[in-house]
């Protein structure tokens, strides 16, 4: 499903806007959660003495847990203790119809309703720490669980990723016309951190486990968006984006073009932290020009990968399935007047496209060497090298620049 950058959120409202925005659901819960665990041993984060390839899984099993801010869900993914793992309980799967609103769940057919896995244990005791944060922003229309897979390899690298539902956008916001604008998925995500504050204090869930002062922002898409608002706060360290929509506000223009992307960014500071954007050539929702204007506008260290033959969806975990599945414009003839969207939902996730393992495996590589880059836990960027990246997924690559270059930079 296409998620929508910050200055396209509508207000939807009326039956059509309802029927319409239900039936572009159905284009997230055909999907599955990739896996993202591991049964490795539980020393402590190790420095990497040369190149490593980050997209195999971590040396860490993962533990999950879901904790609330008020009326909002927060999912938490983290390096759990191995040898504790008997006092929590296995975490198999769930159903994707978790993110819906209870009333339509009784009318979504139920072929398209499936259990998604999970390689994680709910409420395993956190391994020995301190281990650093990131924050993750899911984007418009989706729900955090929908990026699990990505979520639990980083725990599994030695990372407490949290990411709050945002429930001024997500599916069941959009599903039910009740997408609000302004920056409430900002303010989640600073909500986030302190309430990891909270758990990681003395008697907290995390007792010390955690290093609230080492904090990294993520997102997908809108989420991307968020995390670059984010950067701006002095507790937060790194931005990475992927697929990310403006962080700009650009919803007094009358529509987004590259003219007053251009003229946004001229007139806003950039963030004076590290960052990573990583986006698709083929992208059909965020075209490749909006995400280089934000590349050219950061300030160095910054890096920007383009995957080769990628879309819009290869960077959540519902590609695969969509294009196992052989796409979502397969019910355009049931659905024909919402068939546009459904092309949309399956953006970068059929044939032609990039392979969304591949996808899948330079993403996890890169976003987990450059969090241990910007944290100090590895001391060179081996890891980042374009000559190690490169070959490590050949042809997965359309460019791959950094600003000042890795060593080994063409």
């Amino acid at each position: 499903m296409p998620l929508v950058p910050r200055s396209l959120r509508g207000r939807p409202g009326g039956g059509t806007a309802v029927v319409v925005a239900l039936v572009a659901c159905l284009s997230l819960i055909v999907a599955a959660c990739s896996s993202g665990g591991s049964s490795g041993s539980s020393s402590d984060t190790t420095v990497a003495s040369g190149p490593t390839d980050y997209a195999a899984p971590g040396p860490y099993p993962v533990g999950t847990v879901t904790l609330t801010i008020g009326a909002k869900t927060v999912y938490l993914y983290y390096p759990a203790d191995p040898a504790r793992l008997s006092e929590g309980t296995p975490a198999t799967g769930y159903s994707s119809a978790v993110a819906f609103p209870e009333a339509f769940r009784a009318i979504v057919p139920a072929k398209l309703i499936q259990q998604l896995p999970l390689d994680a244990t709910t409420d395993a005791p956190i391994a020995d720490g301190p281990f650093p944060v990131v924050l993750y922003s899911h984007g418009f229309g989706s729900y955090p669980q929908y990026s699990a897979g990505h979520m639990s390899h980083l725990a599994s690298w030695g990372f407490v990723v949290a990411a709050p539902d945002h429930t001024s956008r997500d599916l069941a916001a959009v599903a039910t016309g009740q997408v609000a604008q302004g920056d409430e998925d900002v303010q989640d995500l600073r909500d986030t951190l302190d309430l990891l504050r909270t758990q990681n204090a003395a008697g907290g869930r995390f007792a010390g486990a955690v290093d609230t002062t080492k904090v990294a922002a993520e997102g997908h898409s809108a989420g991307g968006g968020a995390a670059a608002q984010l950067v701006y706060d002095d507790d937060i360290a790194t931005f990475i984006g992927l697929a990310p929509a403006s962080p700009l506000d650009l919803a007094s223009s009358g529509g987004i073009d590259q003219a007053a992307i251009d003229a946004g960014y001229a007139a806003k500071a950039p963030p004076d932290k590290p960052s990573m954007l990583i986006t698709g050539e083929r992208d059909g929702v965020i075209p490749l020009a909006s995400v280089k204007a934000e590349y050219q506008w950061l300030k160095p260290p910054k890096r920007f990968a383009v995957l080769a033959g990628a879309g819009h969806n290869a960077f959540t975990d519902l590609c695969a399935p969509i294009r196992a599945q052989g796409g979502l414009t397969q019910f355009a003839a049931q659905l024909p007047a919402i068939a546009p969207l459904l092309r949309l939902g399956e953006d970068g996730c059929t044939d032609g496209y990039l392979d969304p393992q591949t996808g899948y495996d330079v993403t996890n590589h890169l976003v987990v060497a450059q969090l241990r880059w910007v944290f100090g836990i590895d001391p060179t960027e081996a890891s980042l090298a374009p000559s190690y990246v490169e070959g490590q997924f050949p042809g997965a690559l359309l460019s791959y620049d950094s600003d000042p270059p890795v060593a080994g930079q063409g």
